[in-house]
């Protein structure tokens, strides 16, 4: 989208704006009157600039880090930016050709060309990448068996309506004997009959309070297979890439925590999915740990039917543009190559 270039006070503002913001991630840092009026696009003067910026930072959309420094755009100057003024999404003619050639010689089995997709779009943008496989289907677990491996030690068998067999082993300090292991088997099996595993939040309570526990342990057992069941499939790259856009420790730590946890990882992109833009900026996602950046996420189909999910996580100021390009171009040849076969 577009912004008239007339120079109605409305238009000029928008003109600025844009300026400011696309200045900004350009050079990371207070964008001044001076720089926006020397742009060749920009035709008014300094005091003009300087006017427009003042009710911009007065409207929200521009903020002062510094009484003597220039401006930088706030999320709110950021998201119409992304929604009215960026001019173009359009790849350039390198990364386009870089996609074509990826996708044309890109003979993968489907795991190991998500994971390659990942270090295309990393290195494409700059961002970290996350492609998702096919979502998991909902499961129903059939059945629990607890089994006493020694003295300290039981594994839990878990067994879904799909046939898939997860095991985890519990380290317990006391002995517990096989009619325990069985009476726990029996609780938890039933617990989970007939609803969806992971809509299943709380732990059964037993009439033996002894066992309780222990049964805590194993519910918790389960639900780490439940989880990992659901994170198989996400692949993600660039994480180094993408700290190093920032100097704020907690800042980093935040992300590289996101990113280690794949279900959160998941959400964080059904969240930005069902929220109708394809772009969450700052806090609009809703993880304060990632409050200094910015996602985008576009889905992929295969003969038309939607299989997964492209995201690229950078920095407030990334290239909007450029990003919103390469994830756009990279799910549309992901979901042709995949429907090739």
């Amino acid at each position: 989208m577009g912004v008239k270039l007339n120079f109605s006070v409305e238009d000029r503002r928008a003109i600025i704006l844009r300026a400011v913001v696309e200045a900004y991630i350009g050079s990371a840092g207070p964008v001044g009157s001076a720089q926006i009026a020397s742009l060749p696009e920009i035709s008014v003067s300094s005091a003009t600039i300087r006017n427009a910026m003042y009710s911009l930072e007065k409207e929200g959309y521009l903020a002062q880090p510094h009484t003597s420094a220039g401006r930088i755009p706030t999320e709110k100057g950021y998201r119409r930016y992304v929604d009215e003024l960026m001019t173009s999404v359009e790849l350039g003619s390198e990364p386009s050709d870089t996609i074509d050639s990826f996708f044309s010689s890109a003979y993968y089995e489907i795991d190991d060309l998500l994971s390659a997709t990942t270090t295309l779009l990393t290195n494409l943008t700059n961002c970290a990448a996350i492609v998702t496989g096919p979502s998991p289907q909902k499961t129903q677990i059939l059945a629990v068996q607890l089994i006493g491996l020694n003295q300290h030690s039981v594994i839990a068998v878990i067994v879904d309506e799909n046939g898939s067999v997860e095991k985890r082993t519990i380290e317990w300090p006391t002995y517990t004997n096989e009619s325990d292991l069985r009476e726990i088997s029996i609780l938890l099996t039933e617990h989970f009959k007939d609803k969806e595993a992971r809509d299943v939040s709380v732990a059964p309570i037993g009439s033996n309070t002894g066992l309780n526990a222990l049964l805590e342990l194993a519910f918790s057992a389960v639900k780490d297979a439940i989880r990992n069941a659901e994170n198989s499939g996400v692949f993600i790259s660039g994480t180094s890439r993408v700290v190093q856009s920032f100097d704020a420790v907690e800042t980093v730590r935040g992300i590289v925590s996101i990113l280690e946890r794949h279900f959160m990882v998941l959400g964080l992109m059904r969240s930005v999915l069902a929220s109708g833009h394809g772009v969450a900026i700052g806090s609009e996602h809703g993880l304060s740990s990632l409050k200094e950046c910015a996602i985008v996420v576009a889905p992929y189909s295969v003969d038309g039917v939607q299989m997964g999910t492209i995201g690229l996580i950078g920095p407030t100021r990334m290239n909007y543009g450029s990003v919103i390009g390469a994830a756009k171009v990279v799910s549309q040849n992901l979901g042709r190559r995949l429907s090739e076969g």
